[in-house]
């Protein structure tokens, strides 16, 4: 009975306050993300979760629907579910890139539990921050970073930060993104709006565009140049910055 009320509980607070239409967007994405539970392309995504948290002791992986969290219900309908990225995009990129990453911040934007920051730490960045807007994704990152930092995971420790992608401001310096497709066109214009303010003071700044739906935020207005595109990832650097 206790486990039917707090299912009951859970549901009320998804759908309290929706429309019919936002009601209906809402199983659909529910079902949606269900079916690709069950996919081949899932199966591996398991494995691969299974792999990194045997050898780190972490937590990094599952999915989890945005409705599942305690996150602003405005912002929630612009995102998209937690899915844990491999990170295997990121290595590739680098080296076309031809950074040295020990002179780039990194930053993940959604990084959810924390994976691909570490990962980036891992490969030797001088800093390494996920932003993420969940409490309880947060909460998981940090124990994973006190966990990664313990068995010497990394030369620095990742920094994991509570914040909404949006409004996050980025570091000073050579930068590299990484955009797991974790929200729509708006914050993702927003991310990039900030990004583009770096234009002028001429420092390198790439972005790693990883599941990459809503291209034409980066291409619509010409600040973006193509490094690579490989269909499932584009990489970018910003065009004022390039040459």
């Amino acid at each position: 009975m206790i486990k039917l009320a707090t299912w009951q509980n859970r549901v009320r607070r998804r759908v309290e306050g929706r429309s019919p239409r936002q009601i209906a967007a809402l199983t659909l994405k529910t079902l949606r993300h269900a079916a690709r539970s069950f996919s081949p392309a899932a199966a591996r995504a398991r494995r691969a979760d299974q792999a990194f948290d045997r050898r780190w002791g972490t937590d990094t992986g599952g999915t989890m629907n945005l409705s599942a969290l305690n996150v602003a219900r405005d912002r929630a309908l612009l995102g998209f579910g937690y899915q844990a990225s491999n990170g295997v995009a990121l290595t590739e990129a680098m080296a076309i890139a031809a950074i040295d990453p020990a002179r780039f911040a990194f930053v993940d934007y959604g990084s959810g539990k924390g994976r691909v920051v570490m990962i980036a730490a891992r490969l030797g960045f001088a800093r390494a921050i996920g932003v993420e807007f969940a409490p309880e994704l947060h909460t998981v990152a940090l124990a994973n970073a006190d966990r990664f930092a313990a068995v010497s995971g990394a030369p620095i420790r990742c920094d994991m930060v509570l914040g909404d992608a949006g409004s996050f401001d980025p570091p000073p310096g050579p930068f590299f993104a990484y955009i797991y497709n974790s929200f729509g066109p708006v914050i993702l214009r927003e991310v990039l709006a900030r990004l583009e303010q770096r234009a002028g003071a001429g420092d390198p700044v790439f972005a790693l565009y990883v599941n990459p739906r809503h291209r034409e935020a980066f291409e619509d207005n010409g600040c973006w140049h193509v490094l690579a595109d490989r269909g499932d990832w584009v990489l970018y650097r910003l065009a004022a910055t390039a040459g």
